[in-house]
């Protein structure tokens, strides 16, 4: 787009553009902003907003090849803002962001099958590597087969997204049935749908769970979308929805070695009350510390969420088999397990955390 006249304004310069729309550009702005003022490798900033004062005002300015080029009182060299900067950097607009997908709610019958993205397809293509995390924002999970058959399979096909977060079950965690286990996810017993560790202060973003072994009688795994559950839930019974996002309840983890506690709502939303995530975790809720009169309502909104959490109308099931992985959004897609026999095969998976601006920042790169 062309800049077709610049006028001056006792804050901001006025920028005509070749379709006759008019942009304000606050000279303060305009400072603060300099393309000139990055480091040369970095790119990030090296202009001191302080140094100059908030109503600056520019010494002389000239449209030159499309470009706006101005000269501010303290600064020895012109500053020069082409007219694609200006159109990519307006006051009031963000910037593209490749990572950003419109997201898709489902329920059991609205999602016929998990995305499926082949492992040495994205190992090789970028394109599918980035088709692969947008259909998982997008439904907020997909499932990638042909790992190799080796237990380190799905964190060498991680190394391809982001750093892996450490929580207190370290890095990576085995999902096997142990003696004296410190999590119920340890065992063989079956698991409600849930998310993974609302006692922390961040909740981990995206969840991956390899199969290397599976050769038991039971043990699908199963999965619904909270997104789709707060949905139906805030135009059923918005003032369930409300209470559940402004009450802050306690959430807890302890065994021997940490004792891991936060507060939260258990619908997050964001300043304008959208849905942003959810924490349910009944095995991880501590005791309601709320008072008396509040428990009631509190009981009342939060099991009427168990209940539909529970409805088979928003359930898929699926048997991951080995060499497969599923990454889902923690903070969007319950998860849970059916009971299964240890004594009646093997079943080893290996789970680990990838947060969301991980993710995200691996779109961004991709796309380029």
């Amino acid at each position: 787009m062309k800049i077709s006249a610049v006028d001056i304004r006792p804050k901001a310069f006025a920028l005509t553009w070749e379709n006759g729309k008019v942009t304000e550009l606050p000279f303060i702005w305009l400072r603060d902003n300099d393309p000139d003022e990055l480091h040369p490798d970095t790119l990030e900033r090296t202009f001191d907003l302080t140094s100059v004062e908030l109503d600056i005002q520019p010494v002389s300015h000239s449209l030159e090849k499309n470009t706006l080029v101005v000269d501010w009182p303290e600064k020895p060299t012109h500053s020069r803002y082409s007219a694609d900067w200006l159109a990519q950097t307006l006051p009031g607009m963000s910037r593209p962001d490749p990572s950003e997908t419109d997201l898709q709610t489902w329920d059991g019958s609205g999602l016929s099958a998990i995305p499926r993205f082949d492992a040495v397809e994205c190992s090789s293509s970028y394109a599918t590597l980035y088709s692969a995390l947008a259909h998982t924002k997008r439904k907020g999970i997909a499932i990638i087969h042909g790992l190799e058959d080796e237990p380190q399979a799905g964190e060498h096909f991680a190394e391809q997204i982001g750093f892996k977060r450490q929580t207190n079950f370290g890095v990576v965690f085995e999902v096997i049935n142990k003696p004296s286990p410190n999590n119920l996810a340890y065992t063989a017993l079956a698991l409600p749908l849930h998310t993974d560790l609302s006692n922390q202060e961040a909740i981990p973003g995206y969840q991956f769970l390899h199969c290397w072994k599976s050769s038991v009688s039971g043990g699908e795994s199963r999965f619904a979308d909270g997104y789709r559950v707060c949905e139906d839930l805030q135009r059923d019974r918005p003032d369930y929805f409300k209470l559940l996002s402004e009450t802050h309840i306690p959430w807890r983890f302890h065994d021997e070695d940490v004792d891991i506690r936060f507060r939260r709502p258990v619908i997050d939303v964001d300043a304008d009350g959208g849905f942003r995530g959810l924490a349910f975790n009944a095995h991880l809720a501590d005791i309601p510390d709320l008072p008396s009169e509040q428990l009631y309502d509190f009981y009342e909104a939060y099991r009427d969420l168990m209940q539909r959490i529970r409805d088979p109308i928003y359930l898929i099931r699926y048997a991951l088999a080995p060499g497969e992985m599923v990454m889902f959004d923690n903070r969007r897609i319950l998860h849970g397990r059916e009971a299964f026999d240890p004594t009646k095969g093997e079943r080893h998976f290996r789970g680990f955390y990838i947060e969301h601006n991980e993710v995200n920042s691996r779109m961004r790169v991709l796309a380029r």
